[in-house]
């Protein structure tokens, strides 16, 4: 059973859950939760772990696997509620698809209970449509709580009372840490570098993880030797890929899945056109007798795997990030020239793409044509390309300029390609932040002109390049107190004083900018 860790969102809404069901008086908020994600994330755990906290609480509960067809799903749910909680049938005679409702209504007459429907396949429309309509006659009860489990994002479009209730929950790989924890609930044999490159293959995909690391302790293999590398990959691409998500897939059809989901892992997003090109120029294989013909080509690839998806965010398709970090790793092991050209072609392409477009759209092609840039491993030409995009990003639009930070903030993966580079965008983002902050500050009064000085000091702080940042920082502290009211240097230093990020920054050195304040102040008074 997997290590439940790096679950604290999950938790969480589940313990409000069940507080919702014992406290009569309150009202269960998430009646419906669907923790989605691909398989081998860990959503079967989760409901473990719910089941785990009914029979700790004695709250009735039902798991059935709902990747069983109608008929199987229903007397699955109908002979749980028989034989574990002796519910019966007021018409034996009922119609099978209504059984499941009956007996769930008798058992919720006598309290709450739980349902737990692991594996539901979003693509049977039969099933999800007779789900959907059970919920719908169940959901008023408030004594119910429904947990699903699926690969994608479920959708109950029918009934929109079913609609409203219904919860979506992301279940993610586990980050750096929990993978530490995870790796500790399955061996203590595994040395710190080795929990690195564990950390680096797998990306904290549960389900990689645990082929990788039984592959390392049955067969003494170790991917830091290149003799074991490549033995250790064929493991892993065949549990997880060719038993796993290409499991349903016809063996004279394997080769053709495995290229396409190979090339397809390569860019974070793509689009029809930048498929076709990919395809006819690395993959002639792949190629289909017309433009019009690719616009199915990702549904033929879903069909089998779902894997693929629609990005909203990237605006554009995209291979699920764990099974999409597999086939990177592999490229990058087998193919290492071919990984690098093929994202030169995409850094073109991205690059051309964000000239020919406005707005938002350029943006996003200017990130991924600093990512595809950053992946092709000219290490050399990086820091002017990186230099010469966010340069041109600011001297841009500002609305456009304040879209890419927010962007570049939160994505970890390019700033984790960029290595050393980042710095680089870091330090041109944060100094001309506060270059704007310093003009709002000159525009302003009041609470602006204050909440302005402070993001002054706040990117002042953030900036890489900034050498001996103390006393930076004290300077422009000193600077402040010449030309402030001694009412606003006070009222800033205030706030400065609660800002953790601010002390932990000036480390010692905060005594001494504390000092400056309190005798500049004192003079003034």
């Amino acid at each position: 059973m997997e290590s439940f860790v790096n679950r604290e969102t999950e938790l969480q809404i589940i313990d409000k859950a069940f507080d919702a069901l014992i406290d009569k008086k309150s009202l269960l908020r998430t009646p419906i939760v669907d923790f989605y994600g691909v398989e081998g994330i860990g959503k079967t755990a989760i409901l473990k772990k719910i089941e785990q906290k009914c029979n700790d609480l004695n709250i009735p509960n039902i798991w059935a696997n709902a990747s069983l067809d109608i008929p199987q799903l229903s007397r699955e749910i109908t002979q749980q509620l028989q034989t574990k909680y002796r519910v019966e049938l007021q018409n034996d005679e009922e119609d099978w698809s209504h059984r499941p409702l009956s007996a769930t209504r008798a058992l919720l007459e006598r309290g709450p209970v739980v349902m737990l429907l692991d594996s539901v396949d979003t693509t049977d429309v039969e099933q999800v449509r007779w789900l959907e309509t059970m919920l719908r006659d169940l959901i008023e009860d408030n004594t119910l709580f429904v947990v699903l489990t699926s690969k994608r994002m479920l959708a109950f479009e029918r009934e929109r009372s079913v609609a409203r209730k219904l919860t979506f929950v992301p279940v993610k790989p586990f980050d750096r840490s929990n993978s530490e924890l995870y790796l500790n609930s399955i061996s203590d044999r595994i040395d710190p570098e080795l929990r690195k490159v564990i950390f680096e293959w797998t990306r904290g995909y549960p389900l990689a993880i645990d082929v990788m690391v039984q592959a390392i302790l049955n067969e003494r293999l170790d991917p830091r030797r290149p003799q074991d590398r490549q033995h250790l990959l064929n493991i892993i691409m065949g549990q997880v890929i060719d038993r796993g998500i290409l499991a349903n897939v016809e063996p004279v059809e394997l080769g053709w899945y495995q290229s396409a989901l190979t090339l397809l892992s390569v860019p974070r997003r793509f689009n029809l056109v930048i498929m076709q090109d990919m395809i006819e120029n690395f993959a002639p294989e792949l190629r289909l007798e017309s433009s019009l013909a690719y616009m199915g080509l990702p549904k033929r690839i879903n069909a089998a795997t779902d894997v693929l998806s629609w990005n909203m965010p990237r605006a554009g398709f995209s291979v699920d990030a764990p099974i999409r970090h597999i086939f990177l790793l592999k490229q990058r092991i087998q193919q290492p020239e071919t990984y690098a050209t093929i994202n030169r072609f995409l850094a073109e392409i991205n690059k051309r793409f964000a000239k020919e477009v406005p707005g938002s759209d350029r943006v996003r092609y200017l990130r991924e044509y600093l990512y595809h840039s950053a992946s092709a491993g000219d290490d050399q030409a990086l820091p002017s390309i990186v230099e010469r995009t966010v340069r041109e990003i600011i001297a841009g639009p500002p609305e456009s300029f304040l879209q890419f930070f927010e962007e570049f903030s939160r994505d970890e993966e390019l700033k984790e390609v960029l290595g050393s580079s980042v710095n680089i965008a870091l330090s041109l983002i944060h100094r001309h932040l506060a270059e704007t902050s310093r003009q709002s500050a000159k525009e302003s009064s009041g609470a602006d002109h204050l909440r302005a000085l402070q993001d002054i000091f706040y990117h002042l702080m953030n900036d890489p390049e900034n050498i001996g940042l103390p006393s930076i920082l004290i300077h422009y502290l000193e600077e402040v107190i010449q030309n402030e009211l001694p009412e606003t240097s006070f009222k800033l230093f205030e706030e400065l004083s609660r800002d953790e990020r601010f002390k932990k920054a000036l480390g010692q050195d905060f005594d001494r900018f504390s000092l400056i304040i309190h005798n500049n102040l004192s003079t003034e008074r």
